[in-house]
């Protein structure tokens, strides 16, 4: 029973580490160029013609 215990607490502390790693991660100054172009690429597809089909 206490090895279950045991794993309970392992499987606790490294999900939190991942956690706090993504965290960081998305946070970072390097990734936010990345995210902010990923923003934009539904704008950049503005010269396409546009259906002319109304609902």
């Amino acid at each position: 029973m206490e090895m279950l215990n045991d794993l309970r607490v392992l499987s606790t502390v490294i999900s939190f580490i991942c956690f706090v790693g993504i965290l960081v991660w998305a946070c970072s100054k390097n990734s936010k160029a990345s995210f902010d172009e990923a923003a934009q690429l539904p704008f950049l597809d503005d010269d396409l013609p546009s259906s002319n089909k109304t609902s």
